[in-house]
């Protein structure tokens, strides 16, 4: 496995573990999967966002990033709950949608420089 592939899977390990999600079921090759297009779909609908803007497009989206996950404002959580719920069976989704929601959030407060790079390169493949 190529090295950006790894830090993505990482990445999406790290969301997972961050709530108490049964690991049976989010421990999973195929969660992880979903996790991996959660992220990259969201980082699509924020590179819409700032498409028109010059500045440095990693610490641009960063900031947004982490503005948006202090906020938690009800249209960020609407956003990524419809992500989320493309990705999960519905049973799942009505049972942790908001977790993920919370645990997508939480990860997005403390990102860094080298995580919205590989997401970035990730969503741009």
């Amino acid at each position: 496995m190529n090295k950006p592939n790894q830090k993505m899977e990482d990445l999406a390990i790290d969301v997972l573990g961050r709530q108490d999600l049964p690991q049976d079921k989010f421990g999973s090759v195929i969660m992880i999967i979903m996790m991996v297009a959660i992220l990259v779909n969201v980082i699509r609908v924020i590179q819409e966002c700032n498409k028109n803007s010059k500045l440095d497009k990693v610490l641009l989206y960063k900031q947004h990033i982490r503005e948006l996950s202090d906020r938690r404002g009800w249209f960020t959580k609407m956003k990524l709950r419809k992500l989320i719920r493309r990705e999960l069976k519905s049973e799942d989704y009505k049972e942790y949608g908001w977790q993920l929601v919370d645990a997508i959030l939480e990860k997005g407060a403390s990102i860094t420089d080298e995580e919205v790079l590989t997401l970035l390169e990730t969503a741009n493949v």
